[in-house]
């Protein structure tokens, strides 16, 4: 190999992997966008009242200047965060929608429990990845479980990221993961130019074992709901929310 192709190459195909990236991403965004198949409120699609449980709804954050900022950054198109409670049990439900084109894949999934909180102290002390469960009889799509925790307090968590109604995860084994170009690249192999879907994430949280929670009654109905809405296997029968 000649000097100068040890001096430049990897420079050479750095720009060259650069501008593929970028020149794949501007075609993309040129592409129509589709309409939202969402004509409902998401507060609409989980229970509003559980017999037995207290339920309460949550804003984005615990103050207002929180708030404020994860709207800015987030740019959501719709939201519900939703706690219930009962003696000896609780649990938090939020999801979060984008229209078809709103936000490109890969910056929605940086905001998942692996960054957004391992980022402001929390420490991610067990972690299991595509893991599948079922809602009643009904299969889930793969979704992400975790165990964080800060100080004296323990979040059982499993999350999902859905894009066009399926399941994404940029693969791998590992957290606090950052927008790249891989993932550009990534989002172009499994999607194409088709970039524009809309997407959902949804968050389950719990201060007690997931595994002690997720037999029972109350639990059970709010994930029936969101298997509805999103997070049923496709193919498995279940109409969607948004397309009823």
């Amino acid at each position: 190999m000649s000097s100068w192709m040890k001096t430049w190459g990897l420079p050479i195909a750095g720009v060259a992997v650069l501008t593929g990236a970028i020149a794949v991403a501007a075609v993309a965004e040129l592409q129509p966008v589709p309409e939202s198949t969402l004509e409902t409120s998401l507060k609409e699609t989980i229970p509003e009242q559980l017999p037995g449980w207290k339920v309460e709804d949550l804003d984005l954050g615990p103050t207002e200047s929180v708030t404020q900022r994860s709207y800015d950054l987030l740019r959501l198109d719709d939201f519900v965060h939703r706690n219930y409670s009962r003696a000896g049990s609780s649990f938090s439900v939020y999801v979060a929608y984008w229209k078809p084109g709103k936000m490109p894949v890969r910056l929605v999934n940086q905001h998942t429990p692996d960054r957004c909180w391992t980022e402001v102290g929390w420490t991610c002390t067990d972690r299991e990845w595509n893991v599948q469960r079922s809602a009643g009889d009904i299969p889930l799509q793969p979704g992400q479980w975790g165990i964080y925790e800060i100080g004296e307090y323990t979040n059982y968590t499993y999350f999902w990221h859905i894009v066009g109604g399926e399941a994404h995860w940029y693969g791998g084994e590992r957290i606090n993961t950052r927008s790249s170009l891989t993932s550009i690249w990534e989002d172009f192999r499994k999607y194409g130019l088709n970039v524009h879907r809309e997407q959902f994430f949804v968050r389950i949280v719990s201060r007690e074992p997931m595994d002690d929670l997720w037999e029972k009654e109350g639990f059970q109905t709010v994930m029936k709901d969101l298997a509805k809405l999103c997070l049923a296997e496709p193919g498995e029968g279940v109409v969607p929310v948004a397309a009823q």
